[in-house]
C-alpha cells in the first residue's frame, strides 16, 4: 500500500516538472543552459517511467486489494495495440516499429494477467528503441509455438547486449551502457 500512494504522490509532482522543463527548452537560448534542462528534463522523465512500474508492481502484489488476477484474453491484440502506441516514440527516435502477425490475424487467446503483460512487453520495445540505434528496425511479433503455446518476440537489428554484460543483464538494476 506505502509503494502504491508514494508512487500516486510523485506522479503530480513530477509531471509539472517534465512540463516546466520542456517550456523552459523551447525558450532556452544558450546551448549550455539547454543542456542542462534537457538531462533535468530525462531524469524527470525517467522518475515518471519509475513510478509508473512502481504502480503496476504495486497493484500486482497478492497482498494489494487491487490484487489483479489472471484472465483470458488476446495475445495478438495486446501486442497489435501495444506496437501501435509506441510508433510515435520509435519515430522520434529514428526507429522503424512495426509488427508482424505470423498468423492468419485470428486472436491468440493466453491465460494471465494482461496489465503484466503489456507493462514486461511494452518494456521490452522500450529497451529495443532506446538501445538498438538510430536507423534501427524493430519488430514484435506474435505466434504459436510448437504444442499450441503462445509466443511473442521484440526483435531488433541494434548492436546487441556485449558479450561482457550479458550474465549481468539479468541481475536487479542493472543497466548495460548507452550506446
Amino acid at each position: 500500500r506505502f509503494i502504491n500512494d508514494a508512487a500516486h504522490q510523485l506522479r503530480t509532482p513530477l509531471a509539472g516538472l517534465k512540463s516546466q522543463t520542456e517550456l523552459a527548452l523551447a525558450d532556452a537560448a544558450d546551448p549550455a543552459q539547454r543542456a542542462r534542462l534537457q538531462r533535468v528534463h530525462d531524469s524527470a522523465t525517467r522518475s515518471a517511467h519509475l513510478v509508473s512500474q512502481l504502480l503496476v508492481l504495486a497493484r500486482a502484489e497478492p497482498e494489494s486489494g487491487s490484487a489483479l488476477g489472471r484472465t483470458r484474453f488476446d495475445l495478438r491484440a495486446l501486442a497489435r495495440e501495444l506496437s501501435a502506441e509506441w510508433v510515435p516514440r520509435a519515430l522520434a527516435a529514428g526507429v522503424d516499429l512495426g509488427f508482424d502477425d505470423e498468423g492468419d490475424g485470428s486472436p491468440c487467446p493466453v491465460d494471465g494477467t494482461p496489465l503484466l503483460l503489456r507493462e514486461a512487453l511494452a518494456n521490452l520495445v522500450d529497451n529495443a528503441i532506446r538501445y538498438a540505434g538510430r536507423g534501427a528496425s524493430v519488430t514484435v511479433r506474435v505466434a504459436t509455438a510448437p504444442g499450441g503455446r503462445a509466443r511473442v518476440e521484440v526483435e531488433d537489428n541494434g548492436p546487441g547486449v556485449p558479450d561482457a554484460e550479458r550474465e549481468r543483464v539479468f541481475e536487479r538494476f542493472v543497466r548495460g551502457e548507452s550506446p
